[in-house]
């Protein structure tokens, strides 16, 4: 499950590109920021990949993005060149194709972090994935512990930069892609390009009619329609989310700023007519964009990362990449800038460590204290335990600081010249010091083992 925005420039409150994704995956699963310099290396290098090896390209780009501990992929990403994107599972018609399951491809994440590396621009990262796609497919599960027949999916995209934005979606190797370039889109785990895209893959249409999944009497082809696998997956718990990320980006539309973004991130349907879940977030009755796991085990995860991005069309303000570790309802947004060090408590995962494995072969990663991602998942666990109190324990600590920080970066900003390396250091550091310190009371006021 994941959900992926994108606000331009006409619905945003001071004229700028906005992006925000939440990463929703099984509880446990730990993901860390991870940045990775530019590379200049001969076609013969590889990218050892889950289940393939990709030749290098010459130059690659620099990159910062949320990256499971298994996974040379990212969930979110960006480029030094200002490509911010994201991947969503979908499952469409092809996926029970016997020919698209007889070869190991490319993950979602993989692709997406390979068109970070090399595509300049939105439409050049799409056209880097989509030219993987063709030549390695994307078949092979993606999900730890699970073998291909559960574990696999398909994907679709988001990728905005400056000037314009993208949502691509993909059914086996074929494909259609929509330019976004004022407005507001949002994608989740179901196909939603209907009769109007901007471009596709050549075999779009004979693919369609061929596999009996179109006719043209039935008019303009309809890909979410004919593609998408109405019989094996209900889109029942993707629909609701997607309509409510669309609904609450068309409200704010014009005011959409970072923390608009953030704020739709974290939401549970409070102000429609459910009220939220029936007791709190953290007792779900259903699917909600800010993600928790059921104590049924019928949302199966968790949100595992929550990212904006803003991204000034004049680059007279540097890109910022803000993240929650874990759901955003009880973490906080931090401001990391492009291509600086991050502090080892951000990039540590647990005992597992990281490095690039099979999910099907990766083992199931363990607590490790040096991890800021593993010490905020105690939390949520403990906060499970009795959340109608201790979600708002949480909040009276988590929200303060969130706002200084937000503020404090405000004041950066507003001084209106480059900052220097070692001003964005001290505030990244005075901040995650803070938030460690606050897990530290957490911890001790609701007595939990930090040596487990």
């Amino acid at each position: 499950m994941c959900d992926v925005l994108v606000a331009m420039p006409d619905a945003t409150k001071r004229g700028s590109v906005i992006f925000g994704k939440n990463s929703d995956r099984p509880a446990g699963e730990c993901q860390v920021l991870h940045y990775a310099p530019g590379r200049n290396r001969e076609p013969d290098w590889r990218i050892e990949c889950c289940y393939v090896s990709v030749p290098e390209i010459g130059e690659s780009m620099a990159t910062l993005g949320c990256r499971p501990y298994w996974s040379w992929g990212y969930e979110t990403g960006m480029n030094e060149a200002g490509v911010i994107g994201g991947n969503t599972a979908i499952f469409t018609r092809s996926f029970h194709n016997p020919k698209h399951r007889t070869t190991l491809g490319l993950t979602g994440m993989e692709l997406l972090r390979l068109g970070l590396e090399r595509g300049r621009s939105a439409e050049k990262a799409l056209e880097v994935i989509v030219d993987l796609l063709g030549q390695y497919g994307q078949w092979g599960s993606a999900v730890r512990g699970k073998d291909h027949g559960k574990g696999s999916y398909e994907n679709a995209f988001l990728l905005a930069d400056r000037r314009e934005a993208w949502v691509l979606e993909t059914s086996g190797r074929s494909w259609v892609a929509e330019r976004i370039r004022e407005g507001v889109r949002s994608v989740s785990n179901q196909p939603t390009i209907r009769t109007r895209w901007t471009r596709d893959s050549s075999d779009i249409e004979q693919v369609a009619r061929h596999s009996g999944w179109w006719d043209a009497s039935l008019g303009a082809l309809d890909f979410a329609r004919a593609f998408g696998d109405h019989e094996h997956y209900s889109r029942q718990v993707s629909h609701i989310r997607w309509r409510r990320t669309t609904q609450s980006l068309e409200r704010n539309r014009g005011k959409i700023d970072v923390l608009r973004m953030m704020g739709i991130l974290r939401d549970h349907y409070e102000d429609t007519f459910l009220e939220g879940p029936q007791f709190h977030a953290y007792l779900p009755d259903f699917h909600t964009v800010c993600m928790h796991d059921s104590p049924t085990g019928f949302t199966w995860g968790n949100t595992a990362t929550s990212a904006v991005v803003e991204l000034d069309p004049e680059g007279r303000r540097r890109p910022v990449f803000w993240v929650a570790y874990l759901p955003p309802c009880t973490s906080v947004y931090t401001a990391y800038p492009f291509g600086r060090d991050l502090p080892e408590v951000v990039t540590t995962v647990g005992k597992a460590g990281l490095r690039v494995r099979r999910p099907t072969e990766a083992p199931a990663d363990e607590f490790d204290a040096a991890s800021l991602w593993w010490r905020l998942h105690r939390i949520v666990e403990e906060v499970a335990k009795d959340p109608s109190r201790r979600y708002d324990e949480i909040r009276s600590l988590l929200d303060p600081l969130e706002r200084r920080h937000v503020e404090q970066l405000a004041l950066v900003e507003g001084r209106g010249r480059e900052v220097p390396q070692s001003e964005w250091d001290r505030i990244l550091v005075e901040h995650i010091g803070e938030l460690v310190q606050s897990l530290e009371h957490l911890e001790e006021r609701w007595k939990i083992d930090r040596t487990l």
